[in-house]
């Protein structure tokens, strides 16, 4: 087997760091040590530097690897491209949250005081996160059009604002579900459509 590239050894080590980092912080915090994140890798902290500046870096790596996966599958497009139906859409959220594969429920990922607090901390972190907020906003309104066009929901109310309110809604459930307060989150989703519903 060829010896890997210098270039090609480089992006492995980057790579094993954002997985170990994937792996470590959702158990042990962003704040874990850089020496356990760099031996659970099987790299030196030495090769940590070479890719990042800081942990901050790392996290924002992170997060945005996790946000934009999720985002990818949560919010998949029909066969024509278009986006599809609120209510189709809110089943896959159901099943993303109960399998635990949601980036940020308790299972998986970063948990919500965790991302708060790498926002909280550092200004690049939070406006990467404030981007897959408006990013998810402008996926979640076309699939509210959507609905409005199958006649399933009101007419009269501006998508744009719904798909506000439901991410506001969804991002206040994830910090209960994570304080462990009993959610059951079937019931509530099909309440809340219920209420939109024409």
């Amino acid at each position: 087997m060829p010896k890997p590239s210098r270039a090609e050894a480089k992006q492995a080590s980057r790579e094993a760091l954002i997985q170990s980092a994937m792996e470590l912080m959702p158990k042990k915090g962003i704040d874990v040590s850089l020496d356990e994140l760099c031996a659970h890798a099987g790299y030196t902290r030495g090769a940590f530097y070479v890719h990042f500046k800081n942990r901050d870096e790392l996290t924002l790596e992170v997060m945005t690897i996790n946000g934009e996966s999720w985002l990818n599958s949560i919010f998949k497009p029909q066969a024509d491209g278009e986006a599809e139906d609120l209510f189709t859409m809110v089943q896959r959220f159901l099943t993303e949250m109960v399998s635990g594969t949601y980036p940020i429920s308790q299972e998986a990922g970063l948990r919500p005081h965790q991302l708060l607090d790498a926002c909280a901390r550092s200004e690049p972190i939070k406006q990467r996160y404030l981007e897959l907020v408006t990013d998810s906003i402008r996926r979640l309104t076309a699939n509210v059009q959507q609905s409005q066009d199958k006649q399933q929901l009101k007419q009269a109310i501006d998508p744009e604002q719904i798909a506000s309110l439901l991410l506001a809604l969804a991002i206040g459930v994830h910090t209960l579900h994570d304080l462990d307060y009993p959610i059951d989150f079937a019931k509530g989703s099909m309440t809340l459509l219920q209420l939109l519903a024409k």
